[in-house]
């Protein structure tokens, strides 16, 4: 009990210390907790499916002349199926998802976007998903629709839903027959309705043998079952099936492979996602350690005014584990001050979570965040602890303790290098991004908006909206800039060893390629048909000798010109090509762009009030291309922003513990500074004293921290990016000099006073 009385007496009498040491920890587990809860979600990706150790994620790689690739978890829609039939013993139950359906239904005049998957009646069972009402088998029926429980209710309220009515793309009627768990963000396939897969709003595309590979396709084995007895036996199966088919027939698919892999852990495979775990892992220790270390630089600069107190305890009995134990409840105290406020901030700061807040704090991932705290506690009282308790009972009759250097530089120095770390690695993801956001596409979207719609006329759409006063063109093609059209194969000339190789294709309408000012190297633009325009990637890959202009392609058309066109994180070297289309498309969605007049958000909103009252029904909403491009990167925002947070709390933290360094220095050495004056030292000199000490640990830590923030954005930059920047050397430089500004002037500032201050003052305190 005596050692809880005194540690709070501790804690009262160094207010000054205890509200530094619970901001920095504060601020330290609050940013710490968050990024090892998104990693947790990471790790526990998929465990919300029941049993999900017995499902198996099915894997497609299809050879087309260059072996195996393009492996992933779309099959051909009849695989599900053919499992099924063909390894009774094995399969428990298999089933193929439809992903492509619009997303968004209709209850009265309300249209509710949702995450909308297609699925048969073995959807639930294979997946794990709790059932909470209805009947699976009603899936077979094509007006199903199955409904997540918090979709249920948002739409109905506490009325009962089942059999209730929505309409879908605003003329298909669906009735809903049963309500399933809520998933949590951090699955595969994440849904918040399930649409019976048999129905025909898309006339039954692609499910047979001869479709393509667009359906996420998953089986569930039975217990014992082994999945590589499947793996060494379906091949021969699924190869009879697409021999008859005409993309084997004509050579442009050599070979298909299907095997099965475990869906736990399938998530964590992906390089991309791998390495962002890796990053934040280290992101969320060296923002911990920080913290941490940054409470124990504070206490043992302390050392020097609690010397004298512990001396009298170890007078009056206490053992060196009585005064371990006091800093222990001292510790614990402060951390449980910190953590509650550090709960506080992520409660206020839920809504910036979005619908991943539920996972990331779920049952099942707290133990990332007590693992957070633990070891903030473990390590702040170790090192601060067995220094207190070591201190002699002869400190009793000595005014300050030696400055335990041997402490305090190594803390130190993790701190510098850990803050130098932090912002260069930050100023790699801004560059990075604004890379992206401002390089050269070769056109020009400034104010342009564009729309994703089936519209009954797009040359009527395309007049109305011309008409309008603040609309200064509007054109439409088959696919917006910002996203590669369709592939198909194109063989190449014979001298170049008539190979197929895959181009992009995309479609504009008569003078899409002039209102969006595409660059042109060579030659015109397409006029008909019978004219195309490509890139010189894909002049590279036909093997022409030729600028390209003039040639012709087999069954495509006559190359009228050359564009050079780029997508976002995509490098140039992918063949393109565009093909012209009629101004009066009917039965296709196409992409209506309109270039705006300024004032450019104002005319926005009033061009999809507009389309509000052409099309009630269905109505199209415009969106810019900046926007579209924003979200294209949202991730690598959300990164960078979350990055960019945690460097100013890692600095704020360093802060706190260099201001506890540099007092507790002057403090040491205030006797120091005072004869040097009184032998003519100048206030510049004193300060270049003071720099110089903490220049020997700063200058080596932020060199290092800046090397490990250069291999670390390299090695995050390949990982998730195709298109990669050139980052200069000057940019780790300029990271360098500024974090070396920040240290010492934090150093000049808090010696500023003492520096300049009258020696006698500090003599006669003596």
């Amino acid at each position: 009990m005596n050692q809880i009385y005194y540690a709070i007496q501790n804690i009262i009498r160094g207010k000054d210390s205890t509200l530094i040491k619970v901001v920095s920890l504060s601020l330290g587990l609050f940013f710490s907790i968050i990024i090892f809860a998104v990693i947790g979600t990471q790790l526990g990706h998929d465990s919300f499916y029941q049993n999900n150790e017995d499902i198996y994620v099915v894997e497609t790689a299809w050879d087309s002349g260059k072996g195996l690739e393009h492996k992933n978890y779309y099959c051909i829609y009849p695989t599900a199926k053919t499992l099924m039939e063909h390894f009774p013993e094995q399969v428990e139950t298999a089933t193929a998802i439809g992903q492509f359906a619009p997303r968004a239904l209709q209850h009265g005049k309300e249209n509710i976007r949702l995450d909308l998957i297609q699925g048969d009646s073995l959807f639930f069972q294979t997946m794990g998903v709790p059932l909470v009402e209805g009947n699976a088998l009603d899936l077979t029926q094509p007006d199903a629709l199955f409904l997540s429980e918090s979709i249920a209710k948002r739409i109905f309220g506490n009325e009962n839903p089942m059999g209730k009515m929505l309409r879908w793309q605003n003329r298909h009627e669906l009735i809903v027959k049963g309500i399933f768990a809520d998933m949590p963000q951090n699955v595969t396939i994440h849904a918040e309705a399930v649409l019976s897969i048999y129905h025909p709003w898309d006339g039954g595309r692609d499910r047979d043998w001869k479709g393509g590979g667009n359906y996420p396709t998953f089986v569930r084995l039975k217990k014992g079952a082994d999945a590589e007895y499947i793996n060494q036996r379906i091949n021969p199966i699924v190869g009879n099936q697409l021999a008859t088919t005409k993309s084997f027939k004509s050579g442009s698919v050599k070979r298909v492979e299907v095997s099965l892999t475990p869906l736990k852990g399938y998530h964590l495979k992906n390089r991309q996602v791998t390495m962002m775990v890796v990053i934040l892992s280290i992101l969320g220790l060296t923002l911990l350690l920080t913290a941490t270390f940054n409470y124990a630089l504070i206490s043992i600069s302390s050392l020097s005014h609690r010397a004298k107190a512990i001396g009298v305890h170890k007078c009056n009995g206490a053992e060196a584990s009585n005064i371990f134990g006091m800093f222990l409840w001292e510790t614990f105290f402060l951390t449980s001050i910190s953590v509650l406020l550090a709960i506080f901030l992520i409660i206020n700061f839920r809504e910036q979570f979005g619908p991943s807040f539920e996972a990331m704090f779920s049952v099942n991932n707290l133990w990332a965040s007590a693992l957070a705290i633990l070891l903030v506690f473990i390590i702040g009282c170790i090192i601060p602890g067995h220094l207190l308790s070591s201190i002699s009972v002869t400190q009793v009759f000595r005014r300050c303790t030696e400055g335990k250097k041997q402490w305090k530089y190594p803390l130190l120095f993790i701190q510098f290098a850990a803050s130098a770390f932090l912002i260069g690695f930050v100023a790699v993801i801004y560059v990075q991004h604004r890379y992206f956001l401002t390089k050269d596409m070769g056109y020009d979207s400034d104010r342009v908006v564009y729309v994703t719609h089936e519209f009954e006329s797009p040359a009527n759409a395309m007049s109305n909206l011309r008409n309008l006063s603040y609309v200064e063109g509007a054109e439409f093609s088959m696919r917006n800039l910002l996203n590669f059209g369709g592939t198909i194969q194109v063989k190449a000339l014979e001298g170049n060893e008539g190979k197929k190789f895959n181009t992009r294709i995309a479609q504009y309408n008569d003078n899409f390629c002039r209102f969006m000012n595409i660059r042109l190297i060579a030659g015109k633009y397409h006029t008909n048909s019978n004219e195309i325009l490509v890139n010189p990637a894909f002049v590279k890959s036909m093997g022409w000798t030729s600028d390209g202009v003039g040639e012709v392609i087999p069954g495509t058309g006559t190359v009228t010109g050359i564009v050079d066109i780029c997508y976002p994180n995509e490098d140039n070297n992918f063949p393109y090509m565009a093909k012209w289309i009629a101004n009066e498309m009917k039965g296709f969605a196409v992409e209506m762009h309109v270039r705006l007049k300024e004032p450019f958000d104002e005319n926005l909103i009033r061009l999809n009030e507009e389309m509000k009252k052409l099309y009630p029904q269905r109505t199209p909403e415009f969106y810019s291309y900046e926007m579209q491009l924003n979200n294209r990167f949202g991730s690598v925002r959300s990164f960078r922003d979350s990055a960019i947070i945690a460097s100013i709390a890692i600095l704020f933290i360093t802060l706190m513990g260099l201001i506890g360094y540099t007092n507790d220095e002057v403090r040491r050495r205030s006797k120091e500074i005072a004869i040097r004056k009184v032998n003519g030292a100048e206030v510049t000199d004193i300060l270049r004293i003071l720099c110089r000490d903490v220049s020997i640990v700063a200058l080596p830590a932020v060199v290092i921290g800046v090397l490990l923030s250069w291999q670390m954005g390299e090695a995050w930059v390949s990982s998730s990016f195709k298109d990669i920047l050139a980052i200069s050397p000057i940019l780790y430089i300029g990271v360098a000099i500024v974090v070396m500004a920040f240290i010492l002037g934090t150093v000049i500032v808090k010696s500023w006073r003492v520096a300049n201050e009258n020696p006698v003052v500090s003599i006669k305190s003596e």
